[in-house]
């Protein structure tokens, strides 16, 4: 669950309908050297490079048309398609990239003072001040060294963890997915839409979450103590705020909003503590500090009321007026 490399983004495949069982890996693709392979939905795609497929196809195509001339019997279009069949046709990348724009196109950040980062949300949005957070108290000069010690001393408690924590560590490398489907009763086939509506939130997550930590460029705990050694590769990136307690944080706050008590009234502080948790698990495994899982978490739910604002429509008679729009009907009709 790497921010950025092999995390939340996981890009191209985004979310991948929670796999869909084996989505696109029609028939074991990959194992490119049996006939199958070279011949599947895949390989069709380009996602498996096939010059015999691609021959095969075309002399197929020459006997299928045989004796008939000119361009045959073409269907007449006019106009665009309606916007909610092209959202239905477009894939799932090509949707995640409307998602992308429409969220982001709305935000403006402040990087004018070096203390503090300022997040402007449009006019309307229900966060009417900015979002600000502020350099972490183990990096404030006024209250070196003694914040530094008290950050770092809580890293080696949570250390202790560590054998208790390991498999969920090593699994929350990657998109967790799997941890928010154990929590609703996920099935791809049924909630394809749940999945594609997360897999907005951690991508759009990433990509402001990124925003407050090349501003505040802190280090990270092993960069202060050789003792802290991480039981998984430290990042490229900044400590402060964490990006893991940022995006559990949002994505539990819309995914509340989206289920309702559906699943019962305790569905609410699982899917809360999961999202504490697995932040948690990032002190543990000697990446991050407390106080970076504290600001995380405050921005977290401000981007989740964002994103709730931008993506529940005005009247849900109306038609969809754009994409976020389109995919949070689509998700809510999952859940009725």
């Amino acid at each position: 669950m790497q921010l950025l490399s092999t995390g939340f983004r996981n890009d191209g495949n985004d979310g991948n309908d929670g796999n869909d069982g084996n989505d696109g890996n029609d028939g074991n693709d990959g194992n490119t050297g049996n006939t199958f392979s070279l011949s599947s939905i895949a390989a069709y795609q380009g996602l498996v490079t096939s010059p015999l497929l691609a021959q095969a196809l075309w002399t197929t195509q020459g006997e299928l048309t045989r004796g008939i001339s000119g361009i045959g019997n073409p269907v007449p279009t006019v106009g665009p398609l309606n916007q909610d069949v092209a959202f239905s046709r477009w894939s799932r990348d090509v949707r995640g990239h409307q998602y992308e724009f429409e969220l982001v196109s709305g935000l403006q950040f402040d990087n004018t003072n070096p203390a503090k980062g300022k997040l402007h949300f449009p006019a309307g949005a229900p966060n009417p001040n900015p979002f600000e957070l502020t350099t972490p108290k183990y990096e404030d000069p006024n209250q070196q060294p003694q914040a530094l010690n008290n950050a770092l001393q809580e890293v080696f408690n949570k250390a202790a963890l560590r054998a208790d924590r390991m498999n969920e560590i090593l699994t929350q490398i990657a998109v967790p997915y799997a941890f928010f489907a154990m929590v609703l009763n996920l099935q791809p086939g049924r909630h394809r839409f749940t999945y594609e509506l997360m897999t907005a939130i951690f991508r759009f997550s990433t990509i402001t979450v990124m925003q407050f930590k090349h501003h505040f460029r802190v280090r990270r705990p092993a960069d202060h103590s050789p003792l802290v050694q991480p039981v998984v590769l430290t990042p490229g990136h900044g400590s402060y705020p964490a990006g893991h307690a940022t995006q559990g944080a949002f994505v539990a706050t819309v995914l509340k909003a989206l289920v309702g008590n559906v699943l019962g009234a305790d569905l609410a502080n699982q899917l809360d503590t999961l999202a504490l948790r697995i932040a948690e698990n990032r002190v543990v495994a000697g990446l991050h500090f407390v106080e970076d899982n504290d600001a995380g978490a405050k921005l977290g739910a401000a981007l989740a009321q964002y994103f709730l604002f931008m993506a529940t429509p005005a009247n849900a008679a109306l038609p969809p007026k754009t994409a976020l729009n389109w995919l949070w009907l689509k998700a809510s009709a999952e859940w009725q």
